[in-house]
């Protein structure tokens, strides 16, 4: 395999999709507004800023690209 041919293989494969951009964006929105959010105060009385965050930081948005339309 050539140089060329590889490095296009390298690029093709580093390059995300739309879904997991999608999903890295709806991760990020839903992330600012749970602490922008009631519910933030109370996660932050009840386990402190440092787990609060933590727990923010698990929540992830998971986007299914095979849905089928009925």
């Amino acid at each position: 395999m050539g140089k060329g041919k590889r490095l296009k293989k390298l690029r093709r494969c580093a390059e995300k999709s739309i879904s997991e951009r999608f999903q890295e964006a709806f991760t990020r929105n839903f992330q600012k507004e749970l602490r922008d959010s009631e519910l933030w105060d109370e996660m932050v009385a009840q386990y402190g800023e440092k787990r609060a965050l933590e727990l923010i930081r698990e929540c992830k948005a998971e986007v299914k690209t095979d849905l089928e339309i009925e």
